[in-house]
């Protein structure tokens, strides 16, 4: 959660935030060195790595939880990005905000951190609290 809400804040509200001349409040900067140190701790955390893992390294569940997270995964990036085409289009009808270059840039390294680590995040927003059996 520290990482959706680091990432997302530390960098959408970062970029809207930010003044004329670039600076963005340090509350924002703060938060996306919570959000990218919660990837890091991801990365390397057992479902980050199960993540990445190839075939032969995983059982059966465990392939079909990988691979439904990354369905999800690359569901919701897809909905992020036509969010964000349709927000261009309509911004450019009423006046609404639009990032420079450099807010365009931090908005793209926040969308490919998060697209990253999503994968490991959905496997654990579904792994089974202990002791619980599996539904299946």
């Amino acid at each position: 959660m520290l990482l959706v809400v680091g990432l997302g804040i530390g960098y959408l509200g970062g970029a809207i935030a930010s003044g004329p001349d670039g600076d963005r409040p340090v509350l924002f900067t703060l938060l996306r060195l919570l959000g990218l140190c919660s990837a890091l701790a991801l990365f390397i955390e057992a479902r980050g790595q199960m993540a990445q893992a190839s075939d032969a390294m995983l059982d059966e569940r465990e392939r079909a939880l990988r691979d439904q997270s990354y369905r999800l995964t690359h569901q919701i990036m897809v909905a992020v990005m036509f969010g964000f085409f349709l927000w261009s289009i309509l911004a450019r009808l009423i006046g609404g905000w639009m990032p420079d270059q450099e807010q365009a840039l931090d908005l793209f390294s926040g969308f490919a951190i998060a697209s990253m680590a999503l994968p490991g995040i959905i496997m654990a927003w579904r792994e089974l609290p202990e002791g619980e059996p599996d539904e299946a």
